[in-house]
């Protein structure tokens, strides 16, 4: 049995704490925030009326991908049945497949604050986790170094107090500071601005009315601006939309009759919006970047006895949903790396994690950094009036062919659908020769664009947001 000291009862450091304990580690898990989900209350009593400061996108749109469902069926699958349970629906990962989803296949469309509080409660039954509501990590703890790696023995608190720890996890969120209490080398984060600003609103369904099939793609690009739909729980969904952060014009959809015209004049959001009635403000997010927080570089690992979980180690874009999915894996492969690195103090434990993240999780990164590249230039054509840069990269050709595509061929569909829920990487996708052969087929001769896209132009956007 080891201790461990986790920072953030966010969902990464919930699922740390959850996996290590139901190996038999003893778990004390600090979270700043004081305030718990409402006793005895349900899904939207958690979504209105918990008060969760240090989570800034709580009320935003979230996706909670099949990879991060498969975890949860490997590791507490007891945790999945009690979010059905609670509301949530489960849906295939292919948009064109019908009838119940495969038993592997499925995500689960819910609001972010009731699945967490879902698993919240699970962790609160666990004998050997501590919660400590309300309390503030405030700097590490440095020791003996091992083999002349500083080493972190545990995190002190706001009010003096020590908490001592066999490993400290830093899964305090994208604005983790914990690193910043030490001296210690440091290797660069790899940054990559995504360029927007995220806009949100939640529905919930008219009487009678019911979800829109999801047989269409859930995001629309409009060049300027993109928009996504996300379906929810118990009769409930969000839209989202997207604009540059140089757009001048990217606060004015915070007015709510702003918003809703703009939602009235897109198509795809439309078909959301008239079947249901909007529930709350419209709620921003910006100073979004892909961010890749390294303790490992060429001269070995940086520290030990500390590591980087989740949003605090890498984040990417959020419109593609992948963090909770990044923050389940890879608090169970912490968890499992408990199981086989030995001392969870040393460099050698440090390094073994630090190398599985780079090999696992990395390419996530890399390759939301090559879609975002291109999404910008896009929004910078849309926001000067002109049509989207035809891409010269042969995957960016590839992948455009394949969204088409996809809305006819299930076999498409499906792979297209695994990789975007993480349950395959982009080269498993590039290996599977049929696929290939199907797209590559439809390619042939064809250049893929935005055309056919319905929506306001950029000028028409300018009209409505003026009225």
């Amino acid at each position: 049995m080891s201790r461990i000291a986790v920072v953030g009862a966010g969902m990464a450091g919930l699922a740390a704490a959850l996996f290590c304990a139901r190996r038999g580690h003893e778990v004390t898990l600090l979270e700043r925030d004081a305030a718990a989900p409402p006793d005895g209350a349900g899904a939207d009593r958690w979504f209105t009326d918990w008060h969760r400061p240090g989570l800034p996108q709580g009320r935003h749109s979230h996706k909670f991908l099949a990879r991060s469902c498969r975890v949860l069926a490997e590791e507490a699958p007891d945790v999945l049945d009690d979010l059905v349970a609670a509301g949530a629906v489960r849906v295939p990962v292919s948009r064109l497949h019908t009838g119940p989803p495969p038993v592997d296949e499925f995500a689960l469309a819910a609001r972010r604050l009731m699945h967490e509080a879902v698993l919240r409660r699970a962790v609160g039954r666990e004998p050997t986790v501590r919660l400590r509501p309300g309390a503030t990590a405030r700097a590490l703890v440095t020791g003996h170094p091992d083999g002349g790696v500083p080493t972190v023995d545990g995190v002190r608190l706001d009010s003096g107090e020590v908490v001592s720890a066999d490993l400290v996890v830093d899964a305090a969120g994208r604005h983790a500071r914990l690193l910043d209490s030490i001296d210690v080398r440091r290797p660069p984060a790899l940054v990559h601005p995504c360029g927007f600003v995220y806009l949100t609103r939640h529905y919930r369904l008219r009487p009678g009315a019911e979800l829109p099939p999801l047989d269409r793609p859930l995001a629309m690009s409009l060049g300027y601006a993109a928009t996504l739909a996300f379906p929810a729980d118990n009769g409930t969904f969000s839209l989202s939309v997207t604009l540059s952060d140089q757009d001048e014009l990217r606060h004015a959809l915070r007015r709510p009759a702003t918003w809703d015209r703009f939602i009235a004049a897109v198509p795809h959001t439309h078909r959301w919006a008239r079947r249901g009635v909007p529930q709350g403000p419209v709620r921003t997010m910006s100073g979004i970047a892909n961010r890749w927080q390294r303790m490992h570089d060429d001269d070995g690992p940086a520290l030990a006895g500390l590591v980087l979980l989740g949003d605090a180690a890498l984040q990417t874009n959020p419109t593609y949903g992948r963090g909770v999915s990044i923050a389940f894996l890879h608090a169970q492969q912490l968890a499992r790396t408990l199981d086989t690195a030995g001392d969870p103090g040393s460099a050698a434990f440090t390094d073994a994690f630090e190398a599985w993240t780079a090999r696992n999780l990395g390419v996530w990164y890399r390759t939301q950094v090559t879609a975002d590249t291109a999404g910008l230039r896009r929004m910078a054509a849309g926001l000067r009036g002109q049509p989207p840069p035809v891409s010269d990269d042969p995957f960016a050709r590839f992948m455009a062919g394949m969204e088409v595509l996809a809305g006819r061929d299930e076999v498409v569909a499906r792979a297209l659908g695994r990789m975007a829920h993480l349950l395959i990487t982009p080269a498993q996708l590039l290996g599977d020769r049929d696929v290939v052969r199907r797209v590559t087929g439809f390619l042939d001769g064809r250049t893929v664009t935005d055309d056919a896209v319905e929506g306001p132009a950029r000028r028409e956007f300018e009209a409505i947001v003026a009225a």
